[in-house]
This record gives structure tokens, sequence and C-alpha cells, in this order.
């Protein structure tokens, strides 16, 4: 397991203990999602550093600093959405006034099942297209893709 399956496991150990106790391989599991965050932030990482222009007058340490900058920034981006998850009983959404009660409920629904689908408890075949679409309603490309979720997994099961 890398650092970021060992960064996760322990988050998740002290703010998610119930959804850990739901996977039925903990250690694959966070083998495999250390090994997709670190494939994500490597993917982050080279786009940036391929799409962005180089800066005129900029020293080789100036651009070394500047291309560790944008590794850090993907690398917080991607933990921020795959591994430093809220806690379970983070009530925030419930103290958000500006969810209505419909809408606090359809978050709620949204990650019950998104979380079903990474544990391996549910696949994207047990939803209807409709239900399909209220999970992929807002989720990041990468969750789709762990979920299955994405469009390419859904094609391939002509769910989509």
């Amino acid at each position: 397991m890398n650092q970021y399956g060992r960064r996760a496991q322990q988050h998740w150990q002290e703010f998610r203990p119930g959804r850990i106790a739901e996977i039925d391989d903990p250690e694959a599991f966070f083998t495999e999602l250390g090994i997709d965050v670190q494939n994500e932030v490597r993917r982050r990482w080279t786009a940036e550093r391929l799409t962005g222009s180089a800066v005129v007058g900029e020293s080789y340490p100036q651009r070394a600093g500047r291309l560790q900058q944008t590794r850090y920034e993907a690398e917080a981006e991607v933990l921020r959405e795959l591994v430093l998850l809220p806690a379970e009983d983070d009530v925030d959404l419930a103290d958000d006034p500006h969810f209505t009660q419909v809408e606090l409920g359809e978050e709620r629904w949204r990650e019950q099942h998104l979380h079903d689908l990474l544990a391996g408890r549910s696949r994207p075949g047990d939803f209807s297209a409709s239900e399909r679409e209220r999970l992929r309603a807002g989720a990041v490309p990468r969750l789709l893709e762990l979920t299955g979720l994405s469009d390419k997994p859904l094609g391939r099961q002509e769910l989509l």
C-alpha cells in the first residue's frame, strides 16, 4: 500500500469507521485507492505541465519551484476529492442554509449510494437510468470512474 492508501486508511479509521466496517477487504480497497490517487495526481500534474506555458526569464530553480507547487496543488485537489472525505457524523450539509430539505435528502441519498458503489456493495446496473443520472450529477470524473458510473463502463454494460 502506498502513502496515499495509508493516508486514506488512517483518515477513514478516524473519521469514517462505519464505512471501513462495511468494506469487505479494507487492505485491498485502500491499496487500490492509493494507486488510483497516485495515478490521478500524476495525470493532473502532467496535464498541467504540458498545457502550462513557460515563464519568460524564469531560472531553473524558479521553474522547478513552480512545477513543484503545481504538483502540490494537484495532490491537494485529488486528496480532497478521494481521500479526505468528511466525517460520517458531519452535519455541515444540514447546517447549510442554502440547502432545502429536498436537496439535503438528495445529497444524502447520493452519498450513501456512491459509498455503496465504492465499497462494492452495489453495481451501476442495480440502479435505474434516472437513478444513475442522479448519482452522476455533480460528481467529479474520477469518482465516476471509480464507481463505474463514467460513460465508458456504462457503455460497456449497455447502461448508457
